[in-house]
């Protein structure tokens, strides 16, 4: 049989995988009263902490038994995880996409704005001689 490292770098997409510490912290996350709060009020509902469970005894069992179905399954729900996190960032309607920059986008700042900007130290005005 060959080598564990070898087995994984044989399977594509196993550059996705997290430690399983992750997947037991953001499942700590996920039942916590915090984590449920801001279920609550930003989802409005409970979220199903289910697949993430899957994730970490997928994890585990890949580590302990190399249980190559297990690293496979898990591989596969990072694959659906980043899929669900580019479509959910593409079917963003809030903001509206540019076509060309602002007319003004290169303007002088403001007085204000200079001023504060020297005061910190992040604005170098040009010397002219």
């Amino acid at each position: 049989m060959s080598n564990t490292s070898d087995v994984k770098n044989e399977i594509p997409g196993q550059w996705l995988i997290k430690p399983c510490e992750e997947y037991n912290d953001e499942l700590s996350y996920c039942r916590s009263w915090r984590g449920r709060l801001y279920q609550r009020y930003m989802l409005g509902e409970r979220k199903d902490c289910a697949p993430i469970a899957e994730a970490l005894h997928n994890c585990m069992f890949w580590l302990q038994r190399k249980d190559v179905q297990e690293l496979k399954n898990l591989i596969s729900y990072e694959e659906d995880r980043l899929i669900r996190r580019k479509l959910s960032a593409e079917n963003n309607d809030v903001w509206q996409p540019r076509t060309e920059p602002p007319s003004d986008w290169n303007a002088p700042l403001p007085e204000w704005a200079r001023k504060r900007a020297e005061s910190i130290g992040q604005y170098k005005q040009k010397q002219t001689n």
